[in-house]
């Protein structure tokens, strides 16, 4: 059985996978621990440090991966491994019984050891080579200068195809890591790409050095990691080497690397170098200690008057490094399951110019990429705390939705804009229940005729109707009544967009009361100026302001609610009564409250046109069973059918069978296979025929078999390209399919 990665979920590139190396797996994202080469030649020259004192105990140790790199063909380093066996041996004739038993114990924490030479490979190393880890190391002068760019090309290139001569062609069944280091000179990574594509059954993973090493490459390590997940199969292990510090740790699970090697804070914290999850300082530089672990206790006495590191500071300090690493990946861990690493990110890169470079680079120019990977359906709080904030994935993936798939249920009389509230949903607010309790007096009978509509930052335009989708319900910002010029271009553009799908009488424009003042207003009276600029829309709409810009009185005032009823009676005086309904089969003017939430949030999620397949004979909005949901019901000859789940915390729907057959014909959101019936309730790659390219990670997808009849429904794994591009693993778990009688023999 040879070495598998699985992508268990996705979050962007953020990931968390398993990784199976024959009995044993080890769960990602996860941190890779040098076992004795690097740090044990460095302790041996002081033999009051102990190594064994930064192994963790076994338990815990057990979650970790250890490991030692070397060359596995002994072509690079060979006077440096002829000059470590030998002293090896020396050190072997000088130990003492207590170091043996020590180390005795040692090797039993071993977990995964590297080759250490091609004429080592014993028939003992080939028989347990599936419960180990081989990484193909990247062992050649690093030279970055622009006149060393193609002999590094050159000793990449020849270093490759040692590796598929001598190595991957005598071990066919065998799989490698790949080690290479980020350099500068695009020749090389198109070289690695071709090299990887050519021999990827023999490649269990990628290690990449130094790809944080300086943030001020932003640009050219985002080029290199954008084009290796286009192009490389997306369930190769990624493991970020080199230099980097936990600051980084974030960024790079982020940017969706698995595994972090440790080997670089191992080898600063024996120079000295207290690294945190926040700063890096040496020793000599600090005062007091920046955490309370019991390391960073004991380090208290040794700081002050300080000249040189003791051993015994180098061992509390290697000890702080270390656990100061897995406390940061924990945190990592923890935002991914929360599905909050963005916000996590977006706290601690304000520390850091250079990080905060590096995630703007990403919204700017790698924007498609990521947020295709980022989930629809999702229930954690989005807290949008600075301008980064205005860019995230799940604010631009709601924009995109509202513009592209979302219409106006019916012709409405008027459109009322509102402003947000700081509770959400808004019609839970006090101020949207004034505003609501004002609207419903002011018109009547003819409530429902008048859409309101909510304009905010950075989320632009909210439907009433979507006010409990996320992340409409989940978003929280700093309110200080003062907009940027982002936010309120942003704001303008988007409710210019969606004024712009309203239907409109023949000779009558559609009456546009905005209730709003500060940054609403100006954002508002910005998409007046677009719309009055456009030849379609020039006379389309007549736009009245409740509340002037003279008035000192707020939007949820007494004096601003009078405004806001006296302008709706003035202005419903001067509509046309003309109830003629649309050209559609069902009269839209008598669609009901839930119907149209229904056809919302069904086109939010399924794309336009979706609610219309399942409002077409009536639907119903009842309370559910549990109340984490409410369940959708509509008609036929028969009586009432269950279509789906509407559930509090998302605001979203989860399809039961019949309303998954009933999109069908919309044609989005499909998985086929290449089968006739599924076997069991997972989608896997290599049965893979067809799937949606618009679609997200959690996203409710309708799987059909390879003539496109309905086999079940359930919830993506892996965003389209990387399921595309996976060789293997999970694409879709399903969970509700039809049952299949087994034939009888």
């Amino acid at each position: 059985m040879k070495q598998r990665f699985d992508v268990r979920s996705q979050l962007g590139f953020a990931r968390f996978g398993r990784i199976k190396l024959g009995e044993r797996s080890y769960k990602t994202p996860n941190l890779m621990v040098p076992i004795n080469k690097t740090i044990l030649n460095s302790i041996e020259k002081d033999e009051t440090l102990n190594y064994f004192n930064f192994i963790p105990n076994k338990d815990n140790f057990n979650q970790l991966i250890g490991y030692e790199i070397q060359d596995p063909l002994g072509i690079f380093s060979e006077k440096e491994m002829k000059e470590k066996n030998e002293k090896k041996e020396a050190i072997e004739t000088k130990k003492t019984e207590d170091t043996k038993e020590k180390e005795a114990v040692f090797s039993e924490t071993k977990q995964l050891w590297g080759i250490p030479r091609i004429s080592k490979f014993t028939s003992e190393d080939q028989a347990n080579m599936h419960q180990k880890l081989y990484i193909l190391t990247d062992n050649y002068p690093n030279t970055s200068e622009t006149r060393y760019q193609s002999y590094e090309l050159a000793a990449t290139s020849t270093r490759l195809r040692m590796y598929e001569d001598l190595l991957l062609k005598k071990y066919p069944d065998d799989q490698f890591i790949l080690e290479f280091t980020f350099k500068e000179d695009p020749k090389i990574l198109e070289y690695i790409i071709e090299w990887i594509l050519r021999n990827q059954d023999h490649l269990f993973g990628i290690r990449i050095r130094n790809i944080f090493a300086n943030l001020m490459q932003s640009k050219r390590i985002l080029q290199w990691i954008i084009e290796l997940k286009r192009k490389l199969p997306s369930n190769l292990l990624w493991i970020a080497g080199g230099k980097i510090f936990p600051q980084n740790y974030a960024l790079a699970l982020y940017m969706g690397f698995d595994i972090i090697d440790t080997r670089f804070i191992f080898q600063m914290g024996m120079k000295g170098l207290y690294i945190s999850p926040e700063s890096t300082k040496w020793l000599r530089e600090l005062s007091y200690p920046l955490c309370s672990c019991k390391h960073c206790q004991q380090l208290i006495s040794y700081l002050n008057n300080m000249k040189k590191e003791t051993p015994q500071v180098k061992s509390l300090v290697l000890n702080h490094n270390f656990y100061s690493a897995i406390g940061e990946l924990w945190r990592g861990k923890q935002s991914i399951a929360d599905h909050t690493i963005r916000s996590y990110i977006e706290r601690k890169i304000h520390s850091s110019p250079l990080a905060v470079a590096f995630l703007r680079t990403i919204d700017t120019q790698y924007a498609k990429e990521i947020n295709l990977r980022f989930p629809i359906m999702n229930s954690h709080p989005v807290m949008c705390i600075g301008s980064e904030s205005y860019t995230r994935p799940e604010i631009i993936n709601f924009i995109n939705r509202v513009k592209n798939d979302i219409t106006p249920a019916k012709k409405y009389k008027m459109v009322v804009i509102l402003p947000c509230s700081a509770k959400k949903p808004y019609s839970q607010s006090r101020s949207h229940q004034k505003f609501i309790k004002t609207i419903r007096k002011a018109a009547g009978k003819i409530y429902n005729d008048i859409h309101q509509v909510i304009i905010t930052s950075p989320t632009g335009v909210i439907p009433r109707e979507l006010e409990k989708v996320f992340p409409a319900a989940h978003y929280d910002i700093p309110v200080t009544g003062e907009w940027d010029a982002y936010e309120i271009r942003s704001t303008a553009e988007c409710l210019a967009n969606w004024l712009k799908k309203y239907e409109f009488e023949k000779n009558s424009p559609l009456t546009v009361i905005a209730h709003l003042t500060g940054g609403y207003r100006k954002a508002c009276e910005i998409a007046e100026l677009f719309l009055s600029r456009d030849n379609k829309y020039k006379n389309k709409f007549n736009f009245t302001y409740s509340i002037s810009q003279t008035d000192d009185f707020g939007a949820s005032s007494y004096d601003g609610l009078n405004n806001l009823e006296s302008e709706i009676s003035e202005n419903l005086k001067s509509i046309s009564q003309d109830n003629t309904p649309s050209n559609n089969s069902k009269d839209y003017n008598k669609i009901t409250k839930d119907e149209i939430i229904i056809k919302a949030t069904l086109d939010y999620q399924f794309g336009n046109g979706a609610g219309e397949l399942i409002i077409n004979n009536g639907a119903i909005i009842i309370k559910g069973k549990r109340p984490q949901y409410n369940e959708i019901y509509t008609y036929d000859g028969a009586g009432k059918l269950l279509v789906g789940r509407l559930y509090v915390n998302t605001g979203l729907i989860k399809l039961a069978p019949r309303g998954a057959e009933l999109l069908i014909p919309l044609g989005k959101h499909q998985i086929s296979i290449n089968e006739e019936n599924l076997q069991g309730t997972t989608v896997f790659r290599p049965i893979l025929k067809e799937i949606d390219p618009s679609v997200h990670p959690g996203d409710e997808m309708i799987v059909v078999n390879k003539n496109g009849k309905y086999l079940g429904v359930g919830e993506l794994v892996q965003a389209p390209p990387d399921a595309n591009l996976a060789t293997s693993g999970m694409i879709c778990k399903l969970r509700k399919k039809i049952k299949q009688h087994r034939k009888k023999v």
